[in-house]
């Protein structure tokens, strides 16, 4: 599995996550932050006064060192809510890229350029880079990130500070954390998709693609996927390749809306108009390829909005190939079990 590109996003901080070698977000963004693992490449966006004006640039290329992990001693800002504690416990490390050091940064307008040009069909709109942490990036955008910023700097560089976060403790981080009684259900919703994410070889399975990840497939895991003007995000797009005649082809997009609690039948609704849009957003996606799968949590005796939901999923079934599951805790596990017709 090649590793994949992601940008991480803070106007604030970049010059103190320069330093550290660290990123982190708060526990309700833990499922931005889900989606990174160590050998991936991340750029950074920030923001640098420029004259009288605040511009936008992109720094890296960057490479992750470390899994995700937990870490709550001061770096950026002291929590307000945790006495001793930094508002951004959560976190990756990283450092340049040794093999390419890019220390001059690129304008964001390059990135807008490359769509304009048509080179890329971008994931990426304004209002992620106000909302979201980090974003999962396509393949085609990350090397066209990465080629502008080698074009940029086509010497390599030499960065030699010590990065003060590099010996930080690693803590391992429990994302099956539930609240509730007789049926429990996650802690926040960020847990759920974190624990996805974090567990691809679930994702495929729900996507039906059990046995079909191995040396002839590829997939690319996007979460958090904008939509533009129709607002929201999806919390999951996973694409699937395979490889035919030398070429990787793309032969499916799951879709995933995940529900820490019941899943309300207007959830099918809204999953339909994602996988519209994803049919919109994504190279090679299109529409009578992609399923669309829903994820709550068990609806006990709820029996009424059970059959409820049943009826909506039959209904849009002429039109949308959706599929729904339940997760239950037994022991301190998550079992996944399919909503049956």
């Amino acid at each position: 599995m090649q590793r994949k590109f992601h940008l991480l996003n803070s106007p604030k901080y970049f010059s103190i996550s320069e330093s550290y070698g660290l990123f982190g977000v708060s526990e309700r963004n833990l499922n931005q932050l889900a989606n990174i693992w160590k050998g991936d490449i991340v750029f950074y966006y920030t923001a640098h006064k420029v004259g009288l004006r605040t511009s936008g640039f992109i720094h890296g290329p960057f490479e992750v060192t470390s899994e995700l992990f937990y870490n709550d001693e001061i770096v950026w800002t002291k929590d307000d809510l945790h006495r001793g504690k930094d508002k951004y416990p959560h976190r990756i490390k990283f450092e340049y890229l040794k093999e390419h050091i890019c220390l001059n940064p690129i304008p964001i307008e390059i990135f807008w350029d490359l769509k304009e040009e048509g080179k890329i069909k971008t994931v990426i709109d304004s209002s992620a880079l106000i909302d979201k942490a980090v974003i999962s990036l396509l393949d085609e955008e990350g090397i066209l990130l990465l080629q502008a910023l080698l074009q940029e700097n086509p010497k390599s560089g030499k960065y030699s500070n010590e990065y003060k976060g590099r010996d930080f403790r690693e803590e391992k981080i429990d994302l099956l954390q539930f609240k509730g009684d007789k049926i429990k259900e996650f802690k926040m919703e960020s847990y759920l998709e974190a624990y996805l994410l974090r567990s691809p070889k679930i994702i495929h399975e729900l996507a039906g693609f059990k046995d079909g990840v191995n040396e002839s497939y590829e997939y690319n895991i996007l979460n958090q996927v904008s939509t533009y003007i129709a607002g929201g995000a999806i919390d999951i797009v996973c694409l699937y390749k395979k490889k035919v005649l030398g070429m990787w082809l793309t032969i499916n997009a799951t879709v995933f809306e995940l529900k820490k609690g019941v899943i309300d039948p207007f959830f099918v609704e809204q999953l339909a108009r994602y996988i519209e849009w994803t049919a919109r957003l994504i190279p090679g996606a299109k529409h009578r390829m992609i399923k669309g799968v829903l994820i709550g949590r068990d609806f006990g005796e709820q029996n009424e909005s059970k059959n409820l939901l049943r009826h909506r999923i039959k209904d849009a079934g002429s039109l949308y190939d959706i599929k729904c599951y339940t997760y239950l805790v037994e022991n301190h596990k998550l079992i996944f079990y399919p909503l049956e017709g």
